[in-house]
């Protein structure tokens, strides 16, 4: 497989809408650092400037933690329950 998904996916996008799921998959990183670092690069980048949120996925146990996005790029962890 050419495209492999690593353990950690990030999803961005403007609005939560129930239908965004698959379309919203930005990226994914093998560790949860790596995860984290290529997140910032994501909410920092020209695309992100329609992007209001972020979510950072760990695969094999379906948690997430989820970022609002401010100006400049900034990450600010949501407080959200993990299902």
């Amino acid at each position: 497989m050419k495209n492999k998904v690593n353990r950690f996916a990030i999803f961005a996008e403007r609005v939560h809408l129930l239908n965004g799921g698959a379309k919203s998959f930005r990226a994914s990183a093998p560790t949860q650092e790596a995860a984290k670092e290529l997140a910032e690069k994501i909410a920092k980048s020209k695309k992100a400037l329609h992007y209001s949120w972020l979510q950072i996925l760990d695969m094999a146990t379906g948690k997430f933690t989820e970022y609002s996005i401010k100006r400049g790029g900034v990450l600010v962890e949501r407080e959200c329950p993990n299902f």
